[in-house]
């Protein structure tokens, strides 16, 4: 298992997000409401982050992506911001990066990842703050 780089920074706030997939499959009814069932138990999680990384940093990047998580198909341990506080995931790239030049030295990376195991608050733990 790859881990990511802690030469590499975290992910910028700005164009961050998580967008759980649907866990139930929809059916639209000639008459009435919908029926709606759970289909998965572990839905993935889209993240869409970006990164503004030296030439040095990006060096890096473009080598661990290589080298370490097989072009992006691998998955690897990263830490994410999500309702835990920062936690660390296990992830992989839905598509491969992008990046943009912002100055001479420094690049935009923008990637596109999902993570099966988004870790959310126990059932135990939801009751405890007092929700019915």
């Amino acid at each position: 298992m790859a881990y990511w780089p802690t030469q590499l920074p975290k992910p910028k706030l700005d164009g961050y997000s998580l967008a759980p997939q649907a866990a139930f499959a929809r059916t639209d009814m000639d008459a009435g409401p919908a029926r709606q069932r759970r289909r998965f138990t572990q839905a993935p999680t889209d993240i869409t982050l970006e990164l503004v990384l030296d030439q040095s940093q990006l060096a890096i990047f473009e080598a661990w992506y290589e080298h370490r998580i097989d072009s992006g198909a691998a998955w690897f341990d990263a830490p994410i911001l999500n309702g835990q506080g920062v936690t660390t995931i296990e992830a992989r790239f839905i598509e491969p990066w992008q990046s943009q030049p912002v100055s001479g030295t420094h690049h935009r990376v923008a990637c596109k990842w999902e993570t099966r195991n988004r870790p959310v608050m126990s059932d135990a733990d939801l009751t405890a703050a007092g929700v019915v």
